[in-house]
């Protein structure tokens, strides 16, 4: 079995990764522009459709288990099935690759998958309506702690055994804060949800988090990136997440009808929390959206696919705007997600109320909004220094 993913430092490349084996290695000598890292330790190969049929042919689709962001890629229109089959592999292959491949390391088993626990977990999660991605990272961290505690069971566990169980995670996994809060929340919601616990007896305390402060741009910064963004789609996508501060996630799922052109309304359905929100429909950005609709006439979604008429992947948008950085010769470090701090702090520095950001960027708490008056640059750069008196 190998793996194909996007490489972490490089994502014009794709990571191939397996166990040591002579078979293997002749094999994906066969692809084009494939190199190995021994840093990495793995064979690197373009990113590119034609390198993952390659991959697919020289191998057999059975045994190749492609990363989700690989699949959502090159497959944007896959099914759910597809892939969980993609992402999952049966294992052994069925069909005729199993008695004509010789390349047969078998894939890490899912025994988990079945565990009374993570499948209790799932129904509690399932019937509250809780996110794939939520219910992935309760379930690896929930998983984690099973293993710690076998052949025992984790349905019994102190506050002391837990806080032990903790100290593990930091000294050993040395893990994040973030990451230790995951482990924290899936334990708590296991308790409260399916064991139907008093809250007290999981009151641990919380990990203290780094305080980092958003990437924000420059106004020249932002017209740099649309002047660098040579397709009209994107170039409007962009425009509208840093003209109403959307996530990544809601500008894609976006639909014509959201727009109310009588009102000057946009409607974000089933945001973050799943929660509906409106932000202002601006003339100039209604004006770039006209330009865009009469050009690429999408059906359903605001922004879709060329070749399918799907929504764009995020997976997708996130490379293009990787690509018009660095065309526009911007150096600082962040994603698409910087648009829309800078969206926040842009809006600030021109004396909006701080309560009516809160409510364009959907926030829960003011606390969470509160953090871009540190990164204003107009409130800061207005305070006189004591070097000023001497």
């Amino acid at each position: 079995m190998i793996t194909i993913r996007i490489d972490d430092r490089d994502t014009s490349l794709l990571a191939v990764l397996f166990p040591e084996d002579p078979v293997a290695n002749d094999l994906i000598r066969q692809v084009p522009g494939r190199r190995f890292s021994r840093s990495r330790r793995c064979w690197l190969l373009p990113n590119t459709r034609e390198s993952v049929i390659k991959v697919g042919q020289l191998f057999g689709k059975g045994y190749c288990r492609f990363d989700e962001a690989v699949v959502r890629l090159y497959k944007p229109t896959a099914t759910s099935s597809e892939l969980d089959q993609a992402t999952n592999p049966t294992w052994p292959p069925v069909g005729k690759e199993q008695a004509c491949r010789t390349f047969k390391y078998a894939p890490p088993l899912r025994e988990y998958d079945q565990h009374p626990i993570i499948l209790a977990l799932w129904a509690a999660m399932h019937v509250q309506n809780y996110s794939r991605k939520t219910f992935k990272n309760y379930k690896q961290a929930l998983i984690v702690l099973i293993r710690y505690f076998e052949p025992g069971g984790i349905d019994s566990l102190t506050k002391a055994q837990y806080q032990k169980y903790l100290l593990f995670l930091v000294e050993k996994k040395r893990l994040s804060g973030s990451t230790l809060n995951v482990h924290i929340n899936a334990y708590k919601f296991f308790c409260e949800k399916v064991f139907h616990r008093e809250k007290e007896f999981y009151d641990i305390a919380y990990p203290r988090q780094a305080v980092k402060l958003p990437t924000v741009y420059s106004v020249a910064e932002v017209r740099a990136i649309f002047e660098a963004t040579t397709s009209l789609k994107y170039r409007v996508l962009f425009m509208l997440v840093y003209a109403t501060g959307l996530r990544l996630n809601e500008v894609a799922h976006l639909r014509i009808t959201d727009l109310d052109r009588t009102r000057r309304l946009v409607t974000i359905r089933a945001g973050k929390g799943k929660k509906d929100r409106i932000v202002m429909l601006t003339s100039k950005l209604e004006v770039a959206i006209d330009e865009y609709l009469i050009q690429y006439k999408p059906k359903v979604y605001l922004f879709e696919g060329s070749e399918n008429g799907e929504l764009l992947q995020n997976r997708v948008i996130q490379l293009v705007y990787s690509d018009v950085l660095r065309f526009a010769g911007i150096t600082k470090k962040g994603g698409i997600h910087t648009l829309r701090h800078s969206f926040a702090t842009h809006l600030l520095e021109s004396g909006t109320d701080i309560r009516q950001i809160q409510v364009l960027l959907g926030h829960e708490s003011i606390l969470t909004t509160m953090r871009y008056t540190h990164v204003s640059a107009d409130t800061i750069s207005k305070l006189k220094s004591p070097l000023d008196d001497l």
